[in-house]
């Protein structure tokens, strides 16, 4: 098995095929793991929620619940091996909230006292309380979903390119053309590389849109109020120590990962918006800025490449309201798959969509797959075109 990619996706991807015995070859263009948008030093980790119940808010209370169950195994095999594992610091997440949500078992609405009283520090408005959510360092959690026998890491490859190799024995077999290194030959694919997933001949159609965030890290002035808690509303705050963290600006279709001063003034505008009464200095410690992979409905992009050739042909008639059911299974390019899409969410949703894939790719359609596999198919746009009439060719 071979992943492109070593962020959040390929690394959760590579370990959760290795801990089922099966030998994966991670490809890394950059010179470390978390070299992208998962390199940030800290991030939130708490379940997406909408007022109303909807399919993507199940998904992402579903992964969050994923992702503190695999974090509790790592750290279980930590301790067996006598080994560090990136534990997840869980002083728990205030989400700041100008309307009422309605009652659920998966967070707690609180009023501007009663949130105050959880944070120490006081804020502007109502919050919605998850008690067992906080945050965590997404690139000291790839190095450690790495560290196993059967994943071999390949750093500082740059691939050209992919392609399925002629011939009819070799039809299923790919070919992945690396810069300044011997090709790398794979029966199973996977794309797994964040904003340059659609830079394939194969994936061109993908909608992936780039977007650049940054974090701006300040030092808090002594007897400043700190909060206890991470604090997130249009920006969040992560205390750490006699520092907190800030973020994230968002800039679409923007891809420089250069540290901006203008970037660090924005991110201490938030925060003073955020947090009136907590003290910084002024001049930044340090900050990181990554380009995070996004899609229009801000869900990840999980499962096998699809043919849109055949697709169309196939599905030629979706646009007269005949149900999917009705139809022959998804033509897909076989042995090409992709994980990705998963935007300024990937912490929590990672796992999850990760399990999708490697039950898909041993041949495993569980109660999983078939629950949230529609929701995540790569194939789920190219659909909604044929259904509107919209035929795109790239």
């Amino acid at each position: 098995m071979v992943i492109l990619g070593a962020g959040l996706a390929g690394c959760w991807l590579a370990r959760l095929l290795a801990e089922r015995g099966i030998s994966v070859r991670l490809v890394e263009q950059r010179r470390k793991v978390a070299g992208g948008a998962s390199g940030n030093p800290a991030g939130i980790v708490k379940p997406h929620v909408t007022r109303s119940p909807a399919p993507a808010m199940s998904f992402h209370v579903a992964a969050h619940s994923c992702l503190l169950e695999k974090l509790g195994s790592l750290a279980r095999d930590a301790g067996k091996a006598g080994t560090d594992t990136p534990d997840l610091t869980p002083c728990g997440v205030l989400q700041l909230v100008n309307d009422g949500y309605p009652a659920s078992p998966h967070y707690a609405s609180l009023d501007n006292t009663q949130a105050t009283g959880i944070a120490g520090i006081s804020l502007t408005g109502n919050a919605l309380h998850f008690p067992d959510s906080g945050w965590l360092n997404p690139s000291a959690l790839c190095r450690t979903l790495v560290s196993h026998p059967n994943i071999v890491l390949n750093t500082d490859h740059t691939v050209s390119g992919v392609y399925r190799l002629a011939g009819e024995r070799n039809s299923r077999c790919w070919r992945v053309c690396v810069v300044g290194h011997h090709d790398i030959c794979a029966s199973n694919l996977v794309l797994a590389c964040g904003s340059m997933l659609n830079r394939f001949e194969q994936t061109g159609f993908l909608p992936i849109i780039a977007a650049r965030g940054q974090i701006s890290r300040f030092r808090v002035h002594a007897g400043s109020p700190v909060p206890r808690c991470v604090i997130s509303g249009r920006h969040y705050v992560i205390p750490h120590g006699d520092t907190i963290l800030v973020g994230a600006t968002f800039d679409r279709n923007v891809e420089d990962e250069a540290i901006r001063s203008l970037d660090h003034e924005r991110n201490l505008a938030g925060l003073r918006a955020t947090l009136p009464s907590l003290q910084v200095h002024r001049r930044p410690l340090d900050g990181y800025a990554g380009v995070r992979a996004t899609t229009p409905d801000r869900l990840p992009i999980v499962g096998p490449v699809p043919d849109r050739v055949q697709m169309d042909v196939v599905y030629a008639d979706l646009k007269h309201g005949k149900p999917l059911t009705h139809y022959p299974a998804l033509p897909c390019v076989q042995g090409l798959y992709v994980l990705g899409g998963l935007g300024s969410r990937g912490i929590v949703t990672a796992p999850l969509a990760a399990k999708l894939l490697v039950e898909l790719l041993m041949d495993r359609r569980s109660a999983t797959w078939e629950k949230w596999g529609s929701l995540v198919n790569p194939a789920r746009f190219h659909i909604r075109d044929i259904r509107r009439g919209i035929i795109r060719r790239s």
